[in-house]
Parts: structure tokens; sequence; C-alpha cells
């Protein structure tokens, strides 16, 4: 959506010195297609908001799964004849986030008494699952185009 595989396939392919890339006709092509984008939960902790000052039993996600899945295909110019490939090449990355319905989750009181969020303290731990997902993209395109750049070169 917003070209930072494509970016990372071509940082990689120049930096490896293995091709010089051109926004016009070459001796070959690239073609990736995207087939699948998944994010799941694979941790999990118990819920520690209270209601009526007990303790909840439930569980709530807290970290996640990004995996990409393409098809990628090196073509001879601007033909149809196939260099190598096609390839079906996936790459996953996890992270970690936070449900924010939880106030106990969000925010402390400090050692003087001072009602403090704890977002400037997590280091990235408690983003939003969204934020965190969005922030995966960038190691999982980094190792999907080194995935991709050693199959089909």
């Amino acid at each position: 959506e917003d070209g930072t595989l494509t970016s990372e396939i071509v940082r990689t392919l120049t930096t490896l010195g293995i091709a010089d890339v051109h926004s016009h006709h070459g001796d070959f092509r690239l073609h990736i297609a995207i087939l699948e984008t998944k994010n799941q939960p694979i941790g999990y902790r118990r819920d520690r908001q209270k209601i009526s000052g007990e303790i909840q039993k439930n569980i709530v996600a807290c970290e996640g799964r990004k995996t990409l899945t393409v098809q990628a295909t090196l073509y001879e110019g601007a033909s149809d004849q196939i260099r190598n490939g096609p390839f079906i090449i996936s790459e996953d990355t996890d992270y970690d986030y936070v449900d924010g319905d939880s106030i106990q989750d969000l925010a402390f009181v400090n050692s003087e008494g001072v009602f403090t969020t704890v977002l400037p303290f997590s280091l990235g731990q408690l983003e939003s699952v969204e934020s965190a997902q969005e922030a995966a993209n960038r190691p999982l395109h980094e190792k999907l185009a080194q995935k991709i750049v050693d199959a089909l070169f």
C-alpha cells in the first residue's frame, strides 16, 4: 500500500550489488504479488482489570504475529519469458501490544502519589494493536525482501 516493501526490495538488491534498479526498461523485470497478509494473536496474559474490587480471571491478547506471503517471479526484460520462479515466499514477525480497555494497563500511581500514564515509559511494548501491527511492517519487509532476493538470485 505504501511502497515500503518495494523500497526494501530495491535497497536489498542495490546494497548487495546484484542489480541496478531503473524505472524504465531493463534486462529483467521483477513481479511481486501479495497473496496474503495475516495478523494473529500468539501471546496472552491475565487481565489485571479490577471489577468490584476483584481482579478478573480473564485472559487478553498481548502479542501478535504478522505474516506476509507473496509470489515472486523474475522475467526477462519486457517479455513474458520467466527467468526464475515463480516462488511462494512467506515471512513473519512478532510484536507486543496492549489492550487499552483497562486503566491498569495504561497508568499507575507513582511513588509521589501522582497518577501517571505508562506509555512514555513503555519502550514500544505498550502500543495499541493497530500501531504495533504498523510498526511490525519494517522488520517484516526487511526479512521478506532478503528472502525474495535469495530465492530469485
